[in-house]
């Protein structure tokens, strides 16, 4: 079952902290340029076992003040240890998309990216082996209320919508965790028949990726053999037309190699650094891309990774009556005092193909 369908996208983490290293403020997608040694290029992928599309993005950070730029026309391949090698379709704006099945990630081979600029430049990730996934145990959530600091500088109680696993810490081979998670979310709106040719009908929805914080976790110094009830994602139950009928919760866990953690705690602290842009830069971090005859740096990383992916729903007895949340459609209520929505459900943004996992809890 693939619970995504569009692929893999960036994560908001880290592009955040690249945002802070390179005090950038958005990337346009314009064609490559003549390379500015002030500009860093940025690399940055991830491969899993899932049989989808993988995607690798390439940019270039822009000077102080000035925009960045999305690499284009670029060579990217990734190789096996066996000798196998696939190559990525350039599908503009600096993504590059390695067909599903163009090489089929396997636990304990390693890989290697190569990235081939349009001036000839080539540049490598480290070999990265796959490491062993783990299986999420369960996965819950519950509605808490605890304090928070209102706009008036005033502590008032918020109801929150809290996302827990239960996990193991070991892979079946003895091995310690090294754990990153991502969070998505959809959810379902049933409008109503509002004349004679109109007929009801569901629409679905993805929620737009807005999970800023890195969540991470590594059993090396940690004696627990598992995770219980531990927190991944919390988020306010609003919009609350979100929460009126079906809300899936996807919890993906990813197994990281020991490597591939360090990189990303770096990556969190850069990101969790507050002040203005006008602070002292924090120095990059270093990932494992290098260019093959060592004359410039380049960010990022290329990430070897396995993923497991869970899911827990939500329903309107769960959430909305349980804080007493209005319901977003009425139907006792004239249609005519009802936003469009209630009758038109395509007119509200991000609707999605209904997924193939709807139904399940």
């Amino acid at each position: 079952m693939t619970l995504r369908e569009d692929r893999i996208r960036l994560s908001s983490i880290f592009l955040t902290a690249m945002l802070v290293l390179t005090l950038t403020t958005c990337i346009d997608p314009i064609a490559f340029e003549a390379e500015d040694e002030s500009r860093k290029l940025v690399i940055f992928g991830t491969f899993t076992q899932l049989s989808q599309e993988h995607e690798v993005s390439i940019w270039r950070t822009g000077k102080f003040g000035s925009l960045g730029t999305w690499v284009q026309g670029a060579t990217v391949q990734l190789m096996d240890d066996e000798g196998n090698n696939a190559q990525y379709i350039d599908a503009g704006e600096g993504t590059y998309l390695l067909p599903e099945g163009a090489l089929c990630g396997e636990v304990g081979k390693a890989y290697q990216l190569i990235v081939t600029l349009p001036d000839q430049r080539r540049y490598e990730s480290t070999w990265e082996i796959m490491p062993e996934p783990i299986e999420i145990e369960d996965t819950y959530f519950e509605i808490n209320k605890r304090p928070i600091v209102s706009s008036i500088n005033v502590l008032v109680d918020q109801f929150f919508v809290d996302v827990f696993i239960d996990t193991p810490l070991r892979t079946s081979g003895g091995n310690k965790a090294f754990l990153r998670w991502e969070m998505e979310e959809t959810w379902s709106l049933m409008d109503f028949s509002c004349g004679p040719f109109d007929d009801a009908e569901i629409c679905f929805y993805k929620v737009p990726n807005e999970f800023d914080q890195l969540i991470l976790f590594s059993s090396v110094d940690d004696s627990q053999e598992k995770l219980e009830k531990y927190l991944v994602y919390s988020r306010l139950p609003a919009p609350y037309i979100e929460f009126n009928e079906l809300h899936y919760f996807i919890v993906s866990q990813y197994s990281l190699s020991e490597s591939t953690f360090d990189y990303w705690d770096k990556i969190r602290v850069v990101s969790n650094q507050t002040g203005s842009i006008f602070d002292k830069i924090p120095a990059g971090v270093p990932g494992n891309l290098s260019e093959v005859d060592g004359s410039s740096e380049v960010l990022g990383y290329f990430e070897v990774t396995s993923v497991v992916v869970d899911l827990t729903l939500s329903t309107r007895q769960d959430v909305i009556k349980k804080i007493q949340m209005p319901q977003a459609c009425n139907y006792h209520f004239p249609i005519y005092l009802q936003p469009d929505y209630c009758c038109y459900c395509w007119t509200l943004p991000n609707m999605i193909p209904k997924p193939d996992y709807w139904g399940e809890r």
